[in-house]
């Protein structure tokens, strides 16, 4: 039983980031590989923290920053 728990707990984190990954894609683009406040627009959830996940203050979105979202 407890490898099936482990088994499911690593699928669910393996699809989490899957998924991450796709939400950067989406956003991201012209595939530079960084999230600007103009491609970020098109989501005002986004756009309201993007200063705060800025974390070196660029005005882009690494996927590290971008992880935080």
């Amino acid at each position: 039983m407890h490898s099936i728990k482990t088994l499911f707990g690593s699928l669910l984190i393996l699809s989490s980031s899957a998924a991450l990954a796709a939400n950067f894609s989406d956003f991201d683009k012209n595939q530079d590989g960084l999230i600007s406040k103009d491609e970020a627009a098109v989501s005002q959830a986004l756009s309201d923290i993007f200063d705060a996940l800025d974390a070196n203050k660029d005005g882009k979105l690494n996927e590290t920053e971008f992880s935080h979202y």
